[in-house]
């Protein structure tokens, strides 16, 4: 039997966003009562909440979220659990590399590698002191040519973003805020991420859906 997991965050007017950024706005703007029908106003970032961060994020002249073929939308992916780490602490190499080899996992192209810290439940100052990957797993993941990396954090790093740095000009992209990791840990699965077709967007909130055998 197929099983099919939602793995986004919702969006509101409460919904966390990354120092800088306003909160969400969602606005009724016609309601059935009034205009006979319903509908609303949204005024937000494009990184806001669960989304895909595309290459021109970081780098002059790349593609924008428009641009990104579809066929990075549809992968295989397998969760690596780090619920343990505490806010501010790093993922280094060969933890990443120990995690993979306990699963018998060899990602490659047509695949994710997802994070799963626990954070989706975070909420207040500590969402902003998450735990982050090193510059070292970066390079591990870029040496694969994965399609992207999936995160439940607000970002996998922390200025000057070199973890950022590293994947995107390899059109490696970056999904962050996602939600409900723990019922995909340790398992490899299909992964849907379909982001929102922004005109020039450096990012476009996604729909994440996992789909288990």
């Amino acid at each position: 039997m197929i099983k099919l997991i939602d793995l986004t965050m919702k969006i509101s007017r409460e919904t966390p966003v990354f120092p800088g950024y306003p909160q969400p706005i969602i606005h009724r703007w016609t309601s059935l009562k009034e205009e006979g029908y319903y509908s609303n106003m949204i005024f937000m970032v494009e990184h806001t909440g669960t989304h895909m961060d595309s290459p021109a994020h970081f780098i002059e002249g790349a593609p924008t979220i428009d641009e990104i073929s579809p066929e990075k939308f549809f992968a295989k992916a397998v969760t690596l659990d780090f619920a343990k780490k505490k806010p501010g602490e790093v993922v280094a190499e060969r933890e990443v590399d120990d995690a993979l080899n306990r699963l018998d996992v060899n990602p490659g192209r047509g695949w994710y590698i997802l994070f799963r810290f626990g954070w989706d439940t975070v909420r207040g100052e500590e969402w902003v002191r998450y735990p982050y990957l090193s510059d070292g797993v970066a390079e591990m993941i870029k040496s694969m040519g994965v399609e992207g990396i999936g995160i439940d954090t607000p970002s996998p790093d922390i200025a000057p973003f070199n973890v950022h740095k590293i994947l995107l000009p390899e059109s490696i992209v970056i999904v962050e805020n996602m939600s409900n990791l723990g019922m995909v840990v340790n398992r490899v699965f299909e992964l849907a991420v379909l982001p929102i077709k922004i005109s020039r967007g450096s990012a476009a909130p996604v729909r994440a859906i996992a789909r288990l055998a």
